[in-house]
């Protein structure tokens, strides 16, 4: 599973300096993709993103964690920072808890 975090930097005024915001959150696991947060219509989930080691060419519909790894490349002008996060699948809430046994 693939997180991937869009921010952006704007002025706040009141404080007098540059704030990070939160643009959008992009999960890929396997071949579904969610995008969510204040401005995720600014994420382009039908980009291709070209591959740097090999020059291919990567869309979602091939590999969605893949291309979800690449899309650092794509937003490279610096209005959005891009983080990708390798995230383990999430457990069951019930196989997270362990209880000692009864003495």
């Amino acid at each position: 599973m693939i997180q991937v975090n869009f921010t952006t930097h704007d002025y706040d005024e009141s404080a007098g300096q540059w704030a990070r915001r939160p643009v959008a959150q992009l999960i890929a696991d396997g071949q579904d993709v969610a995008i969510s947060g204040p401005h995720a219509d600014w994420i382009g989930p039908d980009i291709s993103i070209v591959d740097p080691r090999s020059g291919e060419r990567v869309t979602r519909a091939d590999d969605a964690e893949r291309w979800a790894r690449l899309l650092p490349f794509a937003y490279r002008s610096g209005d959005i920072d891009v983080e990708v996060a390798e995230l383990a699948a999430a457990r069951p809430a019930a196989g997270a808890f362990h209880f000692p046994a009864a003495a």
